[in-house]
């Protein structure tokens, strides 16, 4: 086979195997209400994390399977963050079309959510939980918008509460962005500052939790996270 004819042959499997979706996206806004799960009154100042995350692909020229995982990882189209007000209310503005690389797709499970406030339990909202199928439309609309979210108090030691807090780890890993250099974790700083000063308070009680720390985060393509997140360590 000839060079020119591989790239024939790989260009149309490249065609036949990628599912059609957008190439670029747009999301309508979100607007909703948090509230005490036992009491139903809003909680003022639960932090709301936003992302919309694109899953990506790489040719592997296996047949059986032409394509892989991107190593590095998801791509972050767009990542919001805001606090609810007096009335437990929290808005995310529409924003516009914005390209996505190539082999690249958002799933319907858009945007993915992220609630926490001190001594609440942290709860994750992702709009279609037992799916991923990539979807068409380049337009995205969140199950979520209109309604009420309710969190729960938390009850239990501070050990447990450790524990507890400590699988906003997880989540929250889209933001530390060690594959790459687009310093997402200044995009919310908010939340990077609140569970780094509880990380640091569990450590004075010599107590492990699985948050996020100050270390992790550094790059140096991206500046001292310190310095970026001083006034949200106070």
């Amino acid at each position: 086979m000839t060079q020119h004819n591989f790239f024939c042959l790989l260009g149309v499997c490249l065609t036949a195997c990628v599912p059609v979706h957008a190439t670029v996206y747009s999301a309508e806004a979100i607007d909703a209400q948090v509230v005490d799960a036992k009491t139903n009154q809003p909680l003022e100042g639960v932090i709301i994390v936003a992302h919309w995350e694109v899953g990506r692909v790489v040719p592997t020229f296996v047949p059986i399977m032409p394509f892989g995982n991107d190593p590095r990882g998801p791509f972050q189209l767009q990542i919001m963050e805001t606090v609810t007000d007096a009335n437990g209310r929290f808005h995310f503005p529409a924003w516009w079309p914005l390209p996505v690389p190539p082999l690249a797709a958002l799933g319907d499970r858009d945007p993915h959510l992220i609630f926490f406030r001190k001594a609440t339990s942290w709860s994750i909202s992702n709009g279609h939980p037992s799916t991923f199928d990539y979807s068409a439309s380049s337009t995205r609309s969140s199950e979520v918008n209109g309604t009420t979210i309710k969190l729960k108090k938390f009850e239990g030691d501070l050990k447990a509460y450790a524990d507890q807090v400590g699988k906003l780890s997880v989540p929250l890993d889209f933001a530390r962005n060690w594959r790459n250099d687009t310093c997402d974790w200044k995009r919310i700083p908010r939340m990077l500052g609140t569970v780094i000063k509880i990380k640091r308070s569990f450590r004075e009680k010599l107590i492990y939790s699985a948050l996020p720390n100050l270390g992790s985060i550094q790059q140096v393509e991206c500046g001292s996270a310190e310095e970026w997140l001083k006034d949200y360590l106070k």
